[in-house]
């Protein structure tokens, strides 16, 4: 099953956004795992995958994430009685190019 591998997001004649490598995992894993999605930052500090980060670090990715940069609302927050929750921005994703690879290609490959 192919799984989708974040490098560079290009948007066509627009720009092309290169990411902060922790924001490309994050981003990745969002877009790749449903119980990932519609999380709250408390929780994506728990991902597995973002354990070996400073909470800190998993922060400034939201923030790249969800434009407080220049990216364009990859992630779009919600707030909740509970707090904020961050979800991947569906109407993004038809505009969006992604190389679509096996999943651990890169490490399979060297590249």
């Amino acid at each position: 099953m192919a799984k989708v591998e974040i490098g560079e997001i290009d948007f066509g004649t627009r720009r092309k956004y290169d990411l902060m490598k922790i924001s490309r995992e994050l981003f990745r894993l969002m877009m790749n795992d449903p119980t990932c999605d519609y999380a709250t930052l408390e929780e994506m500090f728990a991902f597995e995958e973002m354990q070996h980060y400073d909470p800190e670090e998993v922060s400034k990715a939201v923030d790249e994430l969800t434009g407080k940069e220049d990216y364009n609302n990859l992630l779009i927050e919600i707030v909740k009685p509970y707090g904020k929750v961050y979800a991947v921005n569906k109407r993004r994703i038809p505009e969006m190019m992604f190389t679509y690879q096996p999943w651990g290609f890169h490490e399979m490959t060297g590249m």
